[in-house]
């Protein structure tokens, strides 16, 4: 069992800040852009990342939460929590913008999650990135639909989509 421990703000939170949905290996430009907006709108960033591969077995009075692979078969290797290399390449990327931001680890379903921490910190809109054209991600999403369909049609704040870099364009790494 591994355990995640809430993190706090860079800075004093803000009011009504900009909630980005991120995923391991996703392109750093969404969170990029949702800082840039973040900043335009003089408020902070929360990066929330929704994890569907654990669940949370019990929640301690500290805040955090002890997590068990939803594969049962799966071996984690070790104790460290599934976020901590996430939370480090938030802290790099966005620590030197003087942004408020902080990153929120959560399970179970993207959308479902985003908009409960969207609704935590009365979130002024949630920014998610799009996927790039292909057959697993084609198939995914008949089977699931996308997480920016389900916001778009049950949020009651704006829901920005940033476009995946085109095929082939240079990256800086992943974000997350």
């Amino acid at each position: 069992m591994t355990r995640s421990f809430p993190r706090p703000w860079s800075a004093p939170s803000p009011a009504r800040p900009v909630i980005v949905g991120i995923e391991p290996g996703q392109s750093p430009r969404v969170v990029d852009e949702a800082a840039t907006l973040a900043g335009a709108l003089g408020t902070g960033l929360v990066c929330v990342w929704v994890d569907p591969a654990h669940l949370v077995a019990e929640r301690e009075p500290d805040g955090s939460v002890d997590l068990l692979p939803v594969d049962s078969d799966h071996d984690e290797g070790d104790d460290e929590s599934p976020d901590d290399a996430i939370a480090a390449r938030l802290a790099a990327r966005l620590g030197p913008t003087g942004l408020p931001w902080r990153f929120v680890y959560t399970t179970g379903e993207a959308a479902r999650g985003l908009s409960l921490v969207a609704d935590e910190h009365d979130a002024r809109m949630i920014v998610v990135g799009t996927h790039r054209p292909g057959l697993m991600h084609w198939m995914n999403q008949l089977v699931s639909g996308s997480v920016a369909g389900r916001l778009a049609h049950t949020q009651r704040r704006p829901v920005l989509l940033v476009p995946a870099p085109p095929h082939g364009a240079a990256s800086a790494g992943p974000a997350a």
